[in-house]
């Protein structure tokens, strides 16, 4: 992302699209499933402790498209 990142805007394009999240506990990978964007992060928010890795793919157009730990962190810190 670059430094003007916005996530409102961020939520604003990829909101409503199907998110998969891959989280990294202890050397082992989960992926949960969610409808939106905007449950992924609510799904993140809710978690006790903090993962070692994050990664959301976003479905768009028949591809997903990554958002990184950074990339996480900065939409969560500006919701």
């Amino acid at each position: 992302m670059s430094d003007n990142f916005s996530a409102k805007e961020t939520l604003a394009i990829y909101g409503a699209c199907a998110t998969t999240i891959t989280l990294v506990r202890d050397g082992f990978f989960t992926e949960e499933k969610t409808p939106t964007m905007q449950d992924a992060i609510d799904y993140l928010e809710a978690l006790d402790a903090a993962p070692l890795g994050v990664v959301l793919h976003i479905r768009v157009h028949g591809r997903n498209i990554p958002f990184g730990r950074d990339n996480v962190s900065k939409l969560m810190g500006e919701l």
